[in-house]
């Protein structure tokens, strides 16, 4: 054991790791505040060098959120390699200040010529200054993701096989899809990284223009593209994003370069992993997987009515904020649920009898009632906290 043991850095390492790890009093964060510590004492007194230093702490992160996570889920969602690796180096990055820690190790071995040796104490203090920095951001914890098993608990409450794929639905969800994603069932893609929905953008944008104009307009569509992709009132965000935004942020809403990131990311992963656990466990009615995240999508996401927040889609028509609704969205009416798709943008309060043909002409293979909408919205603005919003 001790020939074992003797100047086996590696070994003796993730034997503390281990030991870390089945601490069970110790929070998932605490967890990782020690192993940047340890790695940074292990630098700082030279055992170890900078490259095996980082090489342990992303082996260890990774054993730590990939293979011994206690999240079950996360084993039957995500079984595709590269989505784990994606998942590690995301997590890594957004809530554990994996890049600060980092900066905090190169800087302790930077080498200047001689005659600038005594600066090196510069940043051996921002290294130190950076460390304190990756340290707060880990264990403050402003921004947090759900787990896998949280973010589906949802779909335990509301399974595929038990749901009724009718035409009330077929028409719940074609209201949904003409407001928020009109490409929904053509993308094959999650996010909105389909070429041909990025097409279908810039040609919305380039329509009209000849020439030269043509050609300045894509390239200002793209840079605009792009700068919307974070925006709040141009998101570009698929119903699958909006979905999985609101199963995985757990905190840090705020935090939109992140947040948006994770939508593009995890609404793939998350998804695609379902799916593909339906079909190989041949539940029934998983060929109605797209139409079954619309569903869902009425029992999770908030929407908003004036200067009301709902904070699940259903919650306007029953005012009830227990875990099932009183109502599902086969006991809505369509005009109603125009009006609370209309909130999942802020524009419900704006609809009125000047504007409404022009917004119900965007809804594709329904029938909806412009006078009974107006008539439910001008309700909804003089009662708003009088019985349900909506009918």
């Amino acid at each position: 054991m001790e020939l074992l043991f003797n100047e086996n850095t590696i070994l003796i390492f993730f034997f503390a790791m281990i030991a870390i790890y089945n601490y069970s009093n110790l929070k998932e964060y605490q967890r990782m505040a020690i192993i940047y510590i340890s790695i940074y004492a292990l630098v700082v007194f030279n055992i170890i060098g900078v490259k095996l230093a980082l090489a342990f702490l992303a082996l260890s992160l990774f054993c730590f959120l990939e293979i011994f996570t206690p999240d079950e889920m996360k084993f039957k969602i995500l079984v595709n390699p590269l989505y784990k690796i994606t998942d590690f180096i995301y997590i890594s990055f957004a809530q554990y200040a994996f890049g600060e820690m980092c900066c905090a190790l190169f800087m302790l071995k930077i080498k200047l010529p001689p005659i600038l040796h005594e600066q090196e104490a510069v940043f051996k203090i921002l290294s130190f200054l950076f460390m304190v920095w990756a340290l707060t951001v880990t264990l403050q914890q402003k921004f947090v993701i759900h787990t896998f098993k949280e973010m589906y608990s949802i779909f335990i409450c509301f399974p595929i096989n038990k749901v009724k794929f009718n035409e009330k639905l077929d028409e719940a969800g074609s209201i949904l899809v003409s407001i928020e994603d009109s490409m929904y069932f053509e993308r094959s893609s999650y996010s909105f990284f389909s070429v041909k929905y990025i097409f279908r953008i810039i040609k919305n944008k380039i329509a009209g223009q000849t020439g030269i104009n043509k050609v300045l307009c894509v390239f200002s569509a793209g840079n605009g593209f792009v700068k919307n992709i974070f925006t709040e009132s141009r998101g570009y965000s698929t119903i699958p994003m909006q979905l999985i935004r609101s199963l995985g942020i757990k905190r840090g809403y705020n935090y939109k370069y992140r947040r948006k990131i994770f939508e593009i990311l995890y609404s793939g992963m998350f998804f695609h992993g379902i799916e593909k656990m339906l079909k190989a466990d041949r539940v029934a009615q998983r060929q109605h997987f797209k139409t079954y995240l619309l569903y869902i999508y009425f029992h999770k996401v908030n929407t908003f009515l004036g200067d009301a927040k709902f904070s699940k889609f259903l919650n306007a028509f029953d005012m009830k904020y227990d875990k099932k609704n009183d109502k599902d969205i086969y006991d809505c009416t369509n005009e109603g649920i125009f009006i609370a798709c209309m909130g999942l943008s802020k524009r419900a309060d704006r609809i009125n009898r000047d504007n409404v043909g022009y917004y119900l002409e965007k809804i594709n293979g329904v029938e909806l009632d412009g006078d009974v909408i107006c008539s439910m919205v001008e309700k909804m603005k003089v009662e708003p906290h009088h019985g349900n919003y909506l009918e």
